[in-house]
């Protein structure tokens, strides 16, 4: 199982869904800093779950940080979805990082060390990985301030130029303008999911804000659908709209 792709020239990696490959252009672009951002409910842990399991099927280990669970709910929310990451857990390929504190009081004197102590714990261990995951990083960067927030995405660039792709989701409502902004600019790929209804049915999608380093030209919407029997499945708009 090797930690990052050959070199750290961009390549693409499978999203572990022949039809959101050939959407998103060939794949996902990797090394880069993808960002997902999306209210509750529109998909973001579902989506990197599916990137998770393109990763680990092109043989690259995967630290997955959750904030919203446990070890075992992510496993289970997993399973749930016919995405099952059980295996890859237990052999391990896949690192689950839970950093759910419960009932913490949140401020910025308290939230900074945490943030500084977090950074320097994935730039020791990114050099085992080929991608880490952070869902979600609205907390975090909530409490971020303008001189922090430009040495945060320093340090995460530095990551991705040594080799490992970061993915990061974000709730738009908990995280300023100004951040999303700046993601926006830094960010190598950058997805705003959001809920559609396209004749009578409800759906996910994905709006492909920006995409560097896909061999063909991405959709810039890519509507999809949660299976419990097949996970995450695309859904062709010519369907949708029947």
């Amino acid at each position: 199982m090797s930690t990052h792709s050959a070199s750290s020239k961009l390549t693409t990696v499978t999203s572990g869904s022949e039809e959101l490959d050939v959407r998103l252009g060939g794949g996902i672009p990797i090394p880069s800093l993808l960002v997902i951002e999306g209210d509750n409910g529109t998909g973001k842990t579902v989506l990197s779950c599916q990137l998770a399991r393109g990763f680990l099927i092109s043989n690259m280990r995967v630290m997955y940080v959750t904030t919203e669970s446990t070890v075992k709910q992510f496993l289970e929310h997993a399973k749930n979805i016919s995405i099952d990451l059980t295996q890859p857990f237990l052999k391990g390929y896949l690192s689950i990082v839970p950093a759910l504190i419960e009932n913490a009081r949140w401020s910025k004197n308290r939230v900074k060390p945490l943030i500084e102590r977090f950074v320097e714990y994935l730039k020791e261990r990114s050099e085992s990985y080929g991608v880490i995951i952070v869902d979600s990083a609205s907390l975090l960067l909530h409490y971020v301030g303008d001189s922090d927030i430009h040495s945060l995405l320093s340090d995460v660039r530095n990551i991705v130029k040594k080799g490992t792709t970061f993915i990061m989701t974000l709730h738009p409502t908990i995280v300023s303008d100004r951040v999303v902004k700046e993601l926006t600019a830094v960010s190598d790929v950058y997805f705003k999911l959001t809920i559609g209804e396209i004749g009578g049915r409800v759906v996910k999608v994905i709006n492909v804000v920006k995409i560097r380093g896909a061999p063909t030209l991405a959709e810039s919407s890519i509507a999809f659908d949660v299976d419990p029997a097949f996970g995450l499945k695309v859904v062709p708009l010519a369907l949708a709209k029947a």
